[in-house]
């Protein structure tokens, strides 16, 4: 039985190879081609460009490995099934259901390195991409950008304009604008802000402000102001819902350049505490669940390619590209429409990121089923 699993997986690898390429380099070329042409123009040194570009390959393959994987059992398959190779498979007492085995086997590999790939090293490459892109363009790095963030248990607003420290837990150029009845009642600005909790875990909220002025608004008469200042000897501290963790988030919201573990921490949060409307967030946890269902979609992909490869008419390599093209079209318009129910709130996120999912195991069971008689 070893050399059928050895037979079906040589027919396998070098199309999944060839998928590997072709569906990469279409993606490429529809999201880094034309950065890359802006960057040379700009003045970019070709060799850092194509630095860029190849850590900007982990989080293309991601979604492409589910393609190559169903392009590859397709023409495997199919090229096994226009050979009469199962007939001979079938006349010798193996079932078709012994045939999916490395099948299978070979749809978990891909799953667990996609997996691999998208938790380990996309988050890592993208962030360096990110990094040298803003040192030779002259572009404000991450831990420089400003956000703007809200605090609804204390009912304000803050700006930090100067971006942060997060090893350190500094904030630079704070400012918190503070709400009654939607009206602002006070304005603190802070030159820089440390985090209290660096080693006391108890003042993990609290917040030390130096150098800088509060401003007290009577809501009743906007012109009466009273100003006070302070400096490092005369502090303010203030309390935030956030440790400069969760803060660090708010400057890279980009799903692809976070792994699971962090999405899962940020939306915690961004529930715990909503400072955006509520479809932005559920985006976010869309994103996090698609870490794991998108990996998944390689196995079920397998595995309804298998019964739909078998048929002699869609044997050749070019009805297999078709076919593989038509498969991911139909998964493509299931999973935009269900990802759009979760980001409305009409399902919850899990579901969503799963359904499309869900549907390719029923079909794929019902396939295998009938191919199986």
């Amino acid at each position: 039985m070893r050399l059928v699993d050895r037979q079906v997986m040589r027919e396998i690898i070098g199309p999944f190879l060839f998928g590997v390429a072709a569906f990469s380099s279409v993606f490429f070329a529809g999201s880094v081609l034309l950065k890359l042409t802006e960057w040379l123009m700009n003045g970019m040194p070709v060799l850092t460009a194509l630095e860029i570009v190849l850590y900007s390959l982990p989080s293309i393959v991601f979604w492409t490995l589910p393609m190559s994987t169903l392009l590859a059992v397709l023409i495997g398959v199919g090229r096994l099934s226009g050979e009469s190779e199962v007939v001979a498979l079938f006349a010798g007492g193996v079932s078709f259901y012994r045939i999916t085995v490395p099948i299978l086997v070979f749809g978990l590999i891909v799953s667990g390195f996609s997996i691999f790939l998208n938790e380990m090293v996309a988050p890592v490459a993208g962030m360096r991409a990110q990094e040298i892109q803003a040192s030779i363009l002259k572009q404000a790095a991450v831990s420089d950008a400003p956000f703007t963030l809200e605090d609804p248990s204390t009912n304000s607003r803050i700006i930090v304009q100067g971006g942060m420290d997060k090893d350190k837990g500094i904030l630079r150029d704070v400012s918190i604008i503070q709400f009654y009845r939607n009206k602002p009642t006070l304005f603190l600005y802070a030159a820089q802000a440390r985090w209290a909790g660096m080693h006391d875990r108890a003042n993990r909220y609290r917040w030390k402000l130096y150098d800088g002025y509060v401003q007290l608004i009577d809501p009743r008469d906007p012109r009466s102001i009273a100003t006070t200042t302070f400096d490092n000897t005369q502090t303010r501290e203030i309390e935030l819902k956030k440790t400069p963790s969760d803060l660090a988030m708010y400057q890279n919201l980009r799903a692809e350049q976070m792994s699971f573990a962090q999405l899962n921490l940020l939306v915690r949060n961004l529930k715990q505490y909503p400072d955006r409307p509520l479809d932005k967030i559920r985006q976010l946890d869309v994103d996090m669940w698609n870490k794991i269902a998108v990996p998944l979609t390689s196995l079920i992909f397998a595995l309804l390619a298998a019964p739909l490869g078998i048929r002699p008419h869609r044997s050749s390599s070019s009805a297999g590209m078709g076919m593989s093209i038509l498969v991911i079209f139909l998964y493509w318009i299931v999973g935009r429409y269900t990802w759009s129910l979760a980001v409305q709130g009409t399902v919850w996120p899990v579901v969503g990121a799963f359904a499309p999912l869900i549907v390719g195991t029923a079909a794929a069971i019902i396939l295998l089923a009938r191919a199986a008689k």
